[in-house]
């Protein structure tokens, strides 16, 4: 595992850079929001580093296209909390990273 922490923290906060930006692009009513969560949605296409974190991409790729569709219909509080929940998750996951590195 320790060979692979690396790559797997750096996609992991690449994700998380995207879905900061698709959240704050929403609190800014951008208009071009949409192709931003669409830009995180494409961060989550195709596996992880060695194929990595698969279980919590495929939450991620379900959260994030529900933020997208209630964007869509102007639903701003249950898109907002999909994309806070996906990102809440993507940081548990490099904590636990973290301590999973320190203690192992």
């Amino acid at each position: 595992m320790s060979g692979d922490l690396g790559p797997r923290v750096g996609h992991l906060l690449r994700v998380d850079n995207y879905l900061d930006i698709a959240t704050l692009s929403m609190w800014m009513n951008n208009p071009r929001a949409d192709v931003l969560i669409g830009m995180a949605e494409a961060s989550l296409r195709g596996p992880g580093p060695k194929g990595s974190d698969e279980d919590l991409l495929e939450k991620l790729r379900a959260l994030v296209s529900e933020a997208r569709s209630y964007h869509a219909a102007g639903d701003f509080p249950a898109a907002m909390a999909r994309l806070r929940v996906a990102d809440s998750l993507v940081a548990l996951r490099i904590v636990r990273l973290a301590e999973d590195r320190r203690h192992g």
